[in-house]
């Protein structure tokens, strides 16, 4: 693998496109092409293209402070370009990059108004995938890959951390570096998700836990309002049933009485006839006018009696009516205005109670007892209003029962008023001394007809009263339904009732709706326990729930993509360990050869530096070490290894075994010192040094060197060309230089001028020829 081709347009000084072309390897050895040019003829920015294409974003190493600066900016001879674009050719007929291209062509874009591309072979690609494909063929533009004008002591005075970035591309490892780095950012990211989705998590679980508790009731409500339409079917429809039966026999009783009393007042009127012509049909005159007059008598006492009756009637029928309506419109109290009424009730005993303890004298000893027994007066109002109440416990108004008393008192008077228009009739009729044997029958007859009318009368009227009960209860229980049940009603009413009643004794079946209406009560009892639930709750329990047990399937997924990337990551440092080590110990093995060669004598050495070590050389502030005290003491409480503060601790703790790489160099005749006293051309001679070590041991595709032997006096130029002949055997060498030794080693020359519209040209030598032929190539 080699650079077969590099072409420039718009970049920087050469604004027309312009090409070079890098001769290819022979058999033992690599060309090595050499650019020479004077000072401002642009030959450096070959070196900067080259680093730019490679995908170089900072601007510093290219000499630049923005984007645009890299874009030829025109000159008093030509105009400003459009855009910059440099395409680099390698040839990968050893399938170094992992492509199927014998050739890949790599070319990078920038416009004015800050677009860019990247293509390979035409296609656009990411800067990522050319990243991590060079890095696979051993290629960095960060690296010493591209060696840039001043740039070639870097290695020395950079940090640690930033030299160990230089020796993971030395070694090879840069490519697993960068799949370790996107590993990295992929557990990362997916412990930050794991610790929100986590969070998540707790914030529903307590919400989910609470919808379905009330999911639960909602559901056990559902059960109690099923039993509880179930018994109040059966007891309000039997109970309907029931009073339905009572008012149809009350009506049959009624209608079979009223048949009587309708036959005996025929009787009574047709007797009443009789008797006048059968008095008519008497003699003596007179003595017929005074029978008459107590007959008269008679009949108004009948009458009056039979009025005070309808009026006793009406009396007792409106007791009974109150009496049915105070159970009717029983209902027992909420369990709420118990509960409150209680607490009050409680409240002011514990008052009482504190009082009488610290009572001191009479006076305040009466007030207690005074609020004592309101204490115990509320209490039997609550027990009262708890209690359903017996209709042998109705009270009714006192001046209804003063009704039915006076009507009692004048049933009584008139009463002894017939008696007395009896006994006068029968005065009448023996002052009468004619034989009236029949007319004195008869009427004995009518008014053993009208007792028996009054009986039957009396038998009416209780079953008036006892119809009025049972049409008041039916009253009392529509309104019961309009209240409970009233969507069910019509429904109650059509129930036939041998699907509710049994054949059984009526006793037993007012048992059995007692139970039933027990049953009722308690289950109603129940459905206030449980209280209101909204029936968005459902709606509501579905939706947390669902989001839930996504959120958990997240966490399971996130979990095992962790678990995947730490395998991964894992297997990574395992490679990479392994690999670098070897490489390394050779890196170092030749650096001594090559410090040697260069300094003739001396000594140097690559040390490995762990993260401790490279923060020993940073000042340590209390800040940071109470905050290490305290993350000491944190890791010492046992934690679960799936939990979210352990994997996060994991990732934080996966770093790279080796933090840093330390360099010592000890010229000649000189005592092992710092880096930094070291003069100009012995930091140009270590780092020279080390890059030959790094191309004799891991060599990349090709090597771009800008003027790294500006500092070195003749004779080390001279120790520097030799290296670089003796490295053409291991890779190919793109050297920008002023020096004739190193030219005189060159296969190819390349010169850069510059004209006056400040464009920069190209004139090529191929000295190879010049040798064979005494030519040179243009």
């Amino acid at each position: 693998m080699h650079l077969q081709r590099l072409e420039l347009q718009g970049f920087k000084t050469f604004a027309k496109k312009t090409s070079l072309d890098f001769s290819a390897p022979s058999k033992d050895r690599h060309a090595l092409t050499v650019i020479v040019g004077p000072n401002g003829s642009g030959k450096s920015n070959i070196a900067d293209a080259i680093r730019w294409c490679l995908g170089e974003q900072s601007m510093k190493m290219l000499r630049g402070k923005k984007s645009e600066d890299i874009i030829f900016s025109g000159s008093e001879g030509k105009g400003r370009s459009g855009m910059a674009e440099v395409t680099m050719t390698i040839n990968n007929s050893d399938k170094a990059m992992p492509v199927d291209y014998i050739e890949v062509v790599i070319t990078r874009r920038l416009y004015r108004d800050g677009q860019s591309e990247y293509l390979l072979n035409g296609k656009a690609v990411r800067l990522s995938d050319i990243q991590l494909l060079l890095a696979q063929a051993g290629v960095g533009q960060r690296t010493y890959s591209v060696v840039g004008q001043g740039m070639i002591d870097h290695v020395l005075t950079a940090s640690p951390e930033e030299r160990k970035i230089f020796f993971d591309d030395a070694t090879g490892v840069r490519g697993l570096q960068i799949k370790r780095h996107q590993a990295m950012l992929k557990l990362q990211k997916a412990s930050d998700n794991l610790a929100e989705v986590e969070m998540l998590l707790a914030e529903i679980s307590p919400r989910l836990r609470s919808l379905k508790r009330q999911v639960k009731r909602l559901e056990k409500r559902e059960v109690v309002e099923v039993e509880l339409k179930e018994i109040q079917n059966k007891y309000f429809g039997g109970l309907w049933s029931q009073l339905q039966i009572e008012l149809s026999k009350a009506d049959t009783k009624l209608e079979s009485i009223e048949k009587r009393i309708a036959e005996k007042q025929k009787e009574l009127k047709d007797g009443d006839k009789q008797l006048l012509e059968l008095e008519k049909q008497s003699s003596k005159e007179d003595k017929s006018k005074l029978r008459a007059k107590a007959h008269d008598a008679y009949k108004k006492a009948q009458a009056q009696l039979q009025s005070v009756r309808q009026e006793q009637f009406e009396a007792e029928r409106a007791l009974e009516l109150a009496k049915v309506k105070a159970q009717s419109n029983w209902a027992p109290l909420p369990l709420s205005n118990i509960l409150d009424e209680l607490k009050s009730i409680t409240t002011d005993q514990e008052q009482a109670l504190k009082d009488l303890k610290s009572v001191k004298d009479i006076d305040a000893l009466t007030k207690i007892t005074d609020a004592i027994e309101n204490i115990f007066k509320r209490a039997k109002q609550l027990r009262g209003r708890l209690t359903k109440p017996n209709p042998e416990d109705f009270k009714p108004d006192k001046a209804m029962l003063k009704v039915i008393a006076d009507s009692k008192d004048k049933i009584k008077k008139a009463q002894v008023d017939l008696k007395a228009a009896e006994a006068e009739m029968d005065q009448a009729n023996k002052q009468d001394g004619t034989d009236k044997t029949e007319i004195f029958s008869f009427q004995r007859k009518l008014r053993e007809i009208q007792s028996e009318l009054h009986q039957i009368e009396n038998q009416s009227n209780q079953l008036n009263i006892e119809k009025v009960r049972v049409e008041t209860r039916i009253e009392g229980l529509e309104r019961e339904m309009r209240e409970e049940v009233p969507e069910r009603i019509k429904e109650i009413k059509n129930t036939p009732s041998s699907s509710i009643l049994s054949e059984r004794s009526e006793s037993k079946d007012l048992l059995n709706l007692e139970n039933l209406r027990s049953k009722m009560l308690d289950l109603k009892h129940k459905l206030e326990l449980i209280g209101g639930i909204d029936e968005e709750t459902v709606t509501e329990f579905e939706e947390t729930k669902e989001r839930h047990d996504f959120l958990d399937v997240q966490v399971s997924d996130i979990r095992e993509a962790i678990q995947k990337s730490e395998k991964v990551i894992d297997e990574l440092d395992s490679n990479i360990q392994s690999q670098s080590e070897k490489v390394f110990k050779q890196i170092n093995k030749e650096f001594q050869k090559y410090f040697k060669i260069l300094f003739g004598g001396g000594s140097c050495g690559l040390i490995k530096m762990k993260q401790d070590e490279v923060e020993k050389e940073n000042k340590i502030t209390l800040d940071r070490a109470m905050e290490a005290l305290a993350q000491d003491q944190i890791e010492e409480i046992e934690e679960d290894e799936n939990s979210v503060s352990a994997i996060m601790k994991r990732v934080k703790k996966r770093k790279d075994h080796v933090a840093g790489i330390e360099i010592q160099a000890t010229p000649p005749g000189k005592r092992l010192k710092s880096l930094n006293l070291l003069s100009g051309g012995e930091r140009a001679l270590t780092s020279i040094a080390l890059l030959s070590a790094i191309m004799a041991t891991n060599p990349s595709p090709f090597v771009v060197l800008d003027e790294v032997d500006a500092a070195l006096d003749e004779a080390n130029t001279v120790r520097f060309a030799n290296i670089l002949d003796e490295l053409q055997k291991l890779t190919q060498f793109i050297v920008v230089t002023h020096n004739r030794a190193t030219m005189e080693h060159a296969d190819l020359l390349y010169g850069v001028s510059m004209g006056d519209d400040g464009v920069s040209n190209l004139l090529s030598v191929s000295l190879s020829d010049v040798e064979k032929n005494g030519t040179a190539r243009r």
